[in-house]
């Protein structure tokens, strides 16, 4: 081993232990069961145990109607699939992880109910609870919450109507007997449209990938992306472009400056995944890899008059420090927000599909690297596998795609609103 590596390592095992013990612990938290109990038709409690009290957030979402809580830096060892949940508010639980180490828990409820969610120590005193408590009938329609400390100026009462956007509810701005109304997800007042750009992938003289009975990636996602297409301009809210509306080939660069062109708030490329393995199976979502940007980045800083604009700001005159600064910073954002963007999708996209990954990954695809406009890719299941090939080509299947897609987006800019 070189001198300087040696340094190197000894200087990097020093940092280590020197880190913070808290740093380790971060992720320590562990959901270790579930129960129900007090159950009827009309009422429900879940008792969530931990070895830690988290800090967690939950919302809900209509059509069909559903609870979703994120617990955060927190892993689960519940078993949910074999909670006594016949007969109850509840129908079905599921339990992911998300890419910032965030535990979701996503609740599906036979129909609208009122929700009251505290912590509590567990009478043993061996683990802390978070505990859920369900009813169908909706007493009303106001909420009153506790303002976080940080917000003292905010008023603490909270009138909700039940067209707008679902309000995200944190544990440390909420007292332990809020209850909130079902709310539906679409008609969110916002101050322009959001554009949404659909890139169905390859076309034309590129094929994609192909499977055994004869189908070509090109086609199946052109006719997946039409029905998400549709799906999406039915929201007054949204201005929806494609790509490409035929089979024709587009480059790989070009539909970046489609976008940029269009000014889009998102870009949703549509794709079909394969493998050697037949019997690789499932939806994925991938939002950029950091080697992607990095390289993304260079490519921005060398090439200057192509690109002088980015995300409003002009970068034109602006030195190399300054540029590589707001690049950064931008893709940063702009990473951050595909994250989040992908963990929608696939809490939408899971459950009519199976998944390949329940976290979003990254990847240095080209189609990814704006640097200012969040950008994910759905691989919709594997065309190389036989019968997930059967269902990406029926219409049927197609259509309940396009329609989770749609819906995940919903949920997407419900939380991160376009300004």
């Amino acid at each position: 081993m070189r001198t300087w590596q040696r340094r190197l390592l000894n200087a990097l095992s020093a940092l280590v232990f020197l880190l913070p013990f808290s740093i380790w612990a971060a992720n320590d938290i562990v959901l270790k069961q579930a129960r129900i109990s007090n159950a009827t038709t009309d009422h429900v409690q879940l008792t969530l145990n931990l070895t830690q009290t988290p800090q967690y957030k939950w919302f809900l979402l209509s059509n069909p109607t559903r609870l979703v809580i994120d617990l955060q830096q927190t892993t689960n060892n519940a078993d949910f699939k074999h909670l006594p949940l016949t007969d109850t508010l509840i129908q079905k639980v599921r339990a992911g992880s998300q890419s910032d180490q965030t535990l979701r828990l996503v609740l599906e409820l036979a129909k609208p109910a009122s929700i009251k969610i505290h912590t509590a120590s567990s009478a043993s005193g061996t683990s802390e609870q978070l505990i859920i408590q369900l009813t169908s009938k909706i007493d009303t329609i106001t909420t009153t919450s506790t303002p976080s400390p940080q917000n003292k100026k905010q008023s603490s009462l909270t009138t909700i109507n039940t067209t707008v956007s679902p309000t995200v509810h944190k544990s440390s701005t909420i007292s332990s007997n809020t209850t909130q109304p079902i709310l539906s997800i679409p008609a969110k007042p916002i101050s322009h449209k959001i554009v949404v750009v659909i890139d169905p992938g390859h076309g034309g003289k590129d094929p994609g990938a192909s499977g055994t009975n004869g189908q070509h990636e090109k086609d199946l996602v052109l006719a997946i992306s039409r029905d998400l297409y549709k799906a999406l301009e039915k929201n007054s809210n949204m201005t929806v472009y494609m790509t490409r509306y035929g089979d024709y080939y587009i480059g790989l660069r070009q539909r970046l400056q489609m976008a940029r062109r269009d000014k889009a708030d998102i870009f949703i490329a549509i794709h079909a995944d394969a493998y050697k393995d037949a019997y690789s199976t499932g939806a994925s979502v991938f939002a950029l890899s950091i080697r992607g940007a990095s390289s993304e980045a260079a490519r921005w800083l060398a090439e200057k008059e192509n690109y002088s604009e980015l995300g409003g700001v002009n970068l034109a005159g602006k030195n190399d420090v300054l540029r590589s600064v707001l690049i950064d910073l931008s893709q940063t954002a702009s990473i951050s927000s595909s994250l989040f963007l992908g963990s929608d999708l696939l809490t939408q996209i899971g459950m009519i599909s199976p998944l390949h990954k329940t976290k979003v990954e990254q990847a240095p695809f080209v189609v990814l690297k704006s640097p200012d406009i969040p950008s994910v890719l759905v691989e919709t299941g594997f065309i190389s596998n036989p019968a997930e090939e059967r269902a990406l080509s029926n219409a049927a299947y197609q259509q309940k795609i396009a329609n989770a897609i749609e819906k995940g987006i919903e949920m997407y800019f419900n939380q991160h609103p376009s300004i």
